[in-house]
């Protein structure tokens, strides 16, 4: 009885708390351009640092001199984001691609036009926002919430992998394993 008088307002303290903080989760919104902050991307994979979150944030597509058109841009959030925090994608307002925002990893958003009907051309501009979750599309007030700042990204045409911190220990381990089992076989041989 002792543990549910406890338990009780410790239940309601986590609801009520739950529900008095906007949700937090970080969203990246690709939108058409107007901004505080803006760069050049001359190549197809190129980190942007200083990267601004408290606005849009202007891109402008310069890739081989200005003669690639883009239909697929992936951003990868290079700064680490906050733990237990999902990263979701939007398009907002005026974006040149319009096809399909969603999260290609933990920590990357692709926009892509699958059917090629809407691109970044040569010299076009995009922009990104970053800002929560509960935010409406376009980041308007809360741009930031959710996301270390300030950021470095990662622009690219395909998804950076990176490795997750359990599969690297497991990869440790099975090294060490074989590391210690090699040693151990030879121990064996001078032996017998």
């Amino acid at each position: 009885m002792k543990v549910v008088r406890l338990l009780l307002p410790t239940f309601i303290l986590l609801v009520a708390a739950s529900s008095a903080f906007p949700d937090s989760d970080p969203k990246m919104v690709m939108g058409g351009g107007g901004s505080c902050q803006s760069f050049t991307e001359t190549s197809f994979t190129q980190t942007f640092t200083g990267v601004d979150t408290e606005c849009q944030v202007d891109f402008t597509n310069e890739i081989s001199d200005g003669t690639v058109t883009l239909d697929l841009l992936v951003v990868n959030v290079d700064t680490p984001l906050t733990t237990g925090t999902t990263l979701s994608c939007a398009f907002g307002a005026g974006s040149p691609l319009t096809g399909a925002a969603f999260q290609s990893s933990p920590t990357s958003c692709t926009f892509e036009d699958p059917e090629k009907t809407a691109s970044i051309g040569p010299g076009g501009m995009f922009s990104l926002s970053f800002c929560a979750t509960s935010a409406a599309v376009g980041c308007p007030m809360d741009s930031g919430v959710g996301f270390p700042a300030p950021l470095t990204i990662t622009l690219a045409q395909t998804v950076i992998p990176a490795p997750e911190p359990a599969s690297m220990l497991l990869l440790g381990v099975g090294l060490v394993g074989l590391l210690v089992g090699s040693k151990s076989r030879g121990l064996r041989r001078q032996a017998g």
